[in-house]
């Protein structure tokens, strides 16, 4: 799923909060697809959960991410699946900037816990 297009992630609800837009279901669908196909759900029955609050801290069932997904939408600036397996080398860096949130907040923090997880080498 690398280089693709991941502007769905930002754009969660329709107009005035109608509902969850159609885009948006399909690719937390897609998301928790290659997600189960990883080590850590193959092992444990989990996966990292990369919602606003959780921000791939929390180990949960595929079933509860996406109720987190649909809730509170993806953390900042998480177009990189990097607790994924995907490589930030491979994207293009023009759309990471890109957050559609009142808060464009603690990037700092954000960006600190990405470089630990790139350093560490996956957690």
């Amino acid at each position: 799923m690398e280089n693709e297009d991941r502007t769905w992630m930002y754009n969660r609800t329709y107009p005035n909060r109608a509902g969850l837009r159609v885009e948006y279901k399909a690719g937390v669908a897609g998301f928790i697809a290659k997600a189960i196909t990883l080590d850590d759900f193959l092992t444990e029955g989990t996966i990292r959960c990369p919602c606003w609050n959780c921000k791939c801290c929390k180990l949960l069932n595929p079933d509860d991410v996406t109720l987190h997904l649909y809730k509170k939408g993806f953390m900042v600036n998480y177009t990189i699946w990097t607790v994924y397996g995907e490589s930030s080398d491979a994207n293009d860096f023009s759309f990471q900037n890109y957050v559609e949130s009142p808060v464009r907040e603690n990037n700092v923090e954000s960006s600190r816990y990405n470089e630990v997880v790139m350093l560490l080498g996956h957690i």
